[in-house]
């Protein structure tokens, strides 16, 4: 079967001028694998739209004006996306050649795989892994990305993971559909940025889907393309983390998290102490939890969670 303009690709822009002529060269690169190319900005000041425009007339932008997350955009995105294929691509990565067409291949040999995800290097000329899908750390208090750190030749079984990290994550259109919800088309944008990811990737997995690892489809990911100020980033990261569980475990997994849940929000609210940040994380975490449990009750209520 032809793989012919089958992908949409989907960009996020905030403050990503720097990032993006690498980016979209790379894409270009890619070759007739690549449909369209979507770009929704998060209203950037620093020149991103202007110079996507003059420089790369063929990519769709999309001008949001403000801030709306990084899960509202990709939702826009998709929204208007016309192909079977759906990559969610930040702009800090750039996809090494043949890429996509390793990606999309593996998609055709598995009709319940909903997702792939290749393996990302750290940028540089070393070969250190950025990740290798996303996956449970040992005591679960958290998700994290699969030999992030490690030699990449320890990762090179092609084979099911959690889920696709959300960098460089190859969807079915067909399964965004399908675990698609009103606040959630596909992307839970309550959850704003950070660990979306892992709720689509749980998500997929309770309607049947797959993800798969494959590590012949190399990308780079110099991570910190947003500008986000640290305190920023753990503040999503702390706030959603109890919020994917409540909205996606089944009581069995609730009860095997339980014990890594415990420590973890006991160790931020040590942490909160001395970090602001911290403290308004736990609190709007718990402001939050009303809103994630009838997120479960109305997915099990369609038969999506148990």
């Amino acid at each position: 079967m032809s793989v012919r303009g089958r992908v949409s690709v989907s960009l996020v822009g905030y403050r990503s001028r720097g990032d993006l002529p690498a980016c979209l060269a790379a894409v270009s690169a890619q070759g007739d694998v690549v449909g369209e190319v979507l770009l929704a900005d998060n209203g950037s000041d620093d020149g991103s739209v202007e110079w996507v425009r003059r420089h790369h007339p063929e990519v769709s932008v999309l001008a949001l004006g403000d801030n709306l997350g990084f899960a509202a955009a990709h939702n826009r995105n998709f929204a208007r996306a016309r192909g079977e294929l759906f990559l969610a691509l930040n702009p800090d990565v750039e996809l090494a050649p043949g890429c996509l067409q390793r990606l999309v291949a593996a998609l055709e040999r598995a009709p319940r795989v909903g997702a792939v995800t290749g393996r990302l290097l750290r940028p540089g000329g070393g070969r250190r892994l950025d990740s290798a899908g996303i996956a449970w750390s040992p005591a679960r208090t958290r998700f994290v990305d699969r030999g992030e750190g490690q030699p990449a030749w320890r990762y090179d079984t092609e084979q099911e993971v959690f889920g696709a990290c959300g960098a460089a994550a190859l969807y079915r259109a067909r399964a965004l559909e399908e675990v698609s919800r009103p606040g959630e088309s596909p992307f839970a944008e309550g959850l704003f940025m950070y660990y979306e990811d892992v709720d689509l990737a749980w998500r997929l997995r309770r309607a049947g889907w797959r993800t798969r690892y494959v590590p012949g489809a190399e990308a780079r990911h110099r991570r910190g393309g947003s500008r986000a100020a640290s305190s920023f980033v753990e503040y999503h990261l702390v706030r959603n983390r109890l919020w994917v569980s409540l909205r996606n475990a089944s009581a069995t997994e609730l009860l095997a998290e339980l014990p890594g849940l415990v420590a973890f929000e006991v160790g931020k609210a040590a942490q909160s102490l001395r970090r602001p940040h911290l403290r308004a994380a736990l609190r709007d975490q718990w402001r939050g939890i009303g809103p994630a449990l009838a997120a479960r009750r109305a997915r099990a209520g369609a038969g999506g969670a148990g």
